[in-house]
Parts: structure tokens; sequence; C-alpha cells
């Protein structure tokens, strides 16, 4: 039950920072868009997109510093998970999807994305996300086990 809730948790931070990050490079891109060529700007923004993903997932969805392996590796997700999307993206408009519906794609990257910076992100000497969440966080809660 504790490893359901962890994860529970996790997702819904996954969530909040993936809204967040979409509003920023959304918004960014509407702008810049304005003063600089647009496919100039997507590129970009898409750039930073990730830079801010890398971020918030250590930081807040996944609560755990960094290594630069994993944070390579989290970049090299990221770029896999795109070339997925996009492939699911052409397939399901040549199969007839209206364009209009292409953000459906985020039903195949988001939890591709999800799984894959689970694996990528866990610390090595972590066990499981419900050990984590039951560990003890302070002096109190230690005399208290």
């Amino acid at each position: 039950m504790a490893e359901i809730r962890a994860t529970a948790g996790t997702a819904v931070r996954f969530g909040l920072a993936g809204a967040a990050n979409t509003l920023v490079t959304g918004v960014l891109l509407s702008l810049l868009a304005r003063v600089i060529n647009p496919s100039l700007a997507y590129a970009l923004v898409f750039a930073l997109g990730i830079a801010l993903s890398t971020v918030l997932a250590g930081t807040f969805v996944f609560r755990t510093r960094l290594s630069r392996r994993q944070v390579v590796s989290y970049v090299a997700l990221y770029l896999a998970v795109f070339l997925v999307g996009l492939v699911a993206l052409r397939t399901a408009i040549m199969l007839g999807m209206p364009r209009g519906a292409s953000g459906l794609v985020v039903l195949v990257t988001a939890p591709l994305t999800f799984i894959g910076a689970r694996l990528v992100l866990r610390r090595p000497d972590a066990g499981t996300e419900a050990e984590l969440a039951e560990e003890p966080q302070s002096d109190t809660e230690k005399g208290l086990r």
C-alpha cells in the first residue's frame, strides 16, 4: 500500500511539473515566435523545456540530486520519447486521425516519460519508493522506530 501511495504522489508531482513546463514553454514559444523565426523559437524553447524538465524531475518529482550520468540519460530518454511520439503521431495521422487531435500523442509519450524517468532517476542506493517514504525523516521519528 505504501508503494502505491508513493508512486501516486510521484505521479501527481510529475503531472504538476509537466503542466508547469508546458505552460512556461508554450507562452515562451508564442512570445519568441513573434520576434524570431518560429522554427528557431521552437528549437530554443524545446531545449529550454528539456532543461526545465530535467531540473523539475530531479528536485520536485523524484526528489533526488541528479548525477551527470542521470542528466545525460534523462535528456537521452526525453529525445527518444520525442521520436517515439513523432512516429506515433505520423502513424495516427496516416491512419486517419484528424490533425486537430495531435495532442493525443501525449497518451503515448507521458507514460513512457514517467516510467523511463523513474528508472533513470532512481538513486542507485535507494530502495523502493515505499521504503523511501517509510524512512524516518527526523531524529524524533528515528527514536519512534
